[in-house]
């Protein structure tokens, strides 16, 4: 999968988005369904989708009353696409459907009338007026939206139901069993009679009908379309997104960009989330810190706000710039190939070979969280190390995340995660000291989840080994890990 398989998407916290679209028709589940991400040469399709959000956001903020109509309509349109679907292929609508279209009809003459004074001008979502289909299908001039085979349709029909009608009386003043048999059976042919009748009239409605069928669909797509649009609108408008800036060059920038659905589990836990400002250019970028950094969280930001901007959202960032890419790759530990048979780190090599051909070919974002945790910490800063290497060849643009010094090179951008450097450490240990029951909660407190560029001299903060200490474990092999890695230094 060029950008992300679906247990992907759902890692990433896209799925999480997707479902917090309040999207109310049938027609605008279609145009979600159908999302994918522009591809590079579709630069002015982007804009232009971008364009109409941002008309959308707009349009919203002022006229408040007139959308909140247009929700209640959206509420109140059926699936009309079956019978369309008859009709187009020769088949004749029962009452029930005929009173579908109507209905859908009329509706549509409802939103136009908001939409023409909202004057938003927009193609993809412009109504059409179905005056012909109501006029047809409401020969009284009643304006009501049920709908019955009406005696104005035909005399014939007219005149047989007085028939039945009269018949029905003869009925029910019949004085002896034998008459009333009779009765019934002269009513029985009225009936077939009317229902021939009704057969004939509903033919022909059907045939004018099918005779607007390009209309009706043109009125489906806008309206799902719409749907959509408002969808997208309420999302940017309760996250406070913002529009992405679409370039040509290899450059991807976030200032204070967030992940929806880490916020919102972070907030439930009465915590802050740190908002994520990177630089990223072609080549490899590396970001480091100990367990429980943010790492990760930093990665899945990215990636999910990469994937949204290129399918025409608002992103969840103050501000943001990238190109359109050919490919968005994340790759991790937590892969459904692990749940196949195969190790973490086998699923990461098989993932990787995958990323490495796309990156062959064509430019993309490749994003490798914690890579080679699962093998040999020799053998893993080394291929790090090499991979990070490697990736600099291409103008595609990689983020690592890493533990493993010395992996940034020269020509390498490296971010580090703040972590506890800045903590009083004696402070923070008295304070655990204090509720040992919650001491992983408090650290969690105290961890700065800051990205800071730094120099490839600097180190890896040994947060590692201060959250051991911090969390009770034995001081000694604390004291000893120390020495070790002072000697290896």
């Amino acid at each position: 999968m060029k950008f992300l398989d679906k247990q992907q998407r759902t890692q990433i916290g896209f799925s999480f988005v997707m479902d917090k679209l309040e999207i109310i028709t049938s027609y605008g589940l279609c145009e979600k369904k159908n999302i994918r991400p522009f591809k590079a040469s579709e630069t002015m399709e982007l804009t232009h989708e971008l364009d109409n959000l941002e008309d959308i956001i707009e349009s919203m903020r002022s006229n408040t009353y007139e959308y909140d109509k247009i929700e209640k309509i959206f509420y109140k349109i059926k699936d009309i696409r079956n019978s369309v679907k008859r009709f187009s292929q020769g088949g004749t609508l029962d009452e029930v459907e005929l009173y579908e279209i109507k209905y859908f009809s009329i509706l549509v003459i409802e939103l136009k009338n908001i939409l023409d004074k909202l004057y938003l001008n927009k193609e993809e979502v412009r109504v059409n007026s179905l005056d012909e289909i109501i006029s047809l299908l409401d020969p009284q001039k009643n304006g009501i939206s049920t709908f019955y085979v009406y005696d104005e349709y035909s005399k014939a029909l007219k005149n047989t139901r007085q028939k039945k009608k009269q018949m029905e009386k003869e009925i029910f003043a019949a004085k002896t069993d034998e008459e009333s048999s009779n009765l019934r059976k002269q009513r029985l042919d009225l009936v077939i009679e009317e229902e021939e009748e009704e057969l004939r009239i509903r033919k022909e409605l059907t045939l004018e009908i099918s005779k607007r069928t390009e209309l009706i669909n043109k009125n489906i797509k806008a309206i799902g379309k719409l749907d959509f649009l408002i969808a997208k609108a309420n999302l940017s408008l309760s996250y406070n997104g913002s529009r992405p800036k679409i370039c040509e060059k290899m450059e991807i920038n976030f200032i204070e960009a967030f992940n929806p659905e880490i916020k919102e589990i972070l907030e439930k836990g009465a915590k802050v989330f740190t908002p994520v400002s990177i630089d990223l250019s072609s080549g490899a970028t590396i970001i480091t810190g100990a367990n429980m950094g943010g790492k990760s969280v930093t990665l899945k930001t990215i990636v999910l706000n990469l994937l949204l901007g290129q399918m025409g959202f608002f992103v969840f960032a103050k501000k943001s710039q990238f190109p359109i890419l050919n490919f968005i790759h994340f790759v991790s530990d937590d892969m459904q190939s692990i749940s196949k048979g195969l190790s973490t780190f086998g699923a990461e090599i098989i993932k990787l070979k995958e990323v490495v051909e796309c990156a062959t070919r064509e430019n993309g974002f490749i994003a490798l969280d914690e890579f080679a945790r699962g093998t040999n910490p020799k053998e893993g800063y080394y291929l790090v190390k090499a991979l990070c290497k490697y990736l600099t060849k291409f103008k595609s643009v990689s983020l690592i995340s890493t533990h493993y010094d010395g992996v940034a090179l020269d020509n390498m951008v490296h971010y580090q995660v703040t972590g506890l450097k800045n903590v009083d450490f004696d402070a923070l240990k008295k304070e655990i000291n204090l509720n040992k029951t919650h001491s992983v909660e408090i650290i969690q407190e105290h961890m700065q989840y800051k990205l800071e560029k730094v120099s490839k001299e600097n180190k890896v903060p040994k947060d590692a080994l201060n959250i051991a200490v911090l969390l009770g474990f034995d001081e000694e092999i604390v004291d000893i890990a120390k020495c070790l890695y002072e000697e290896e230094e």
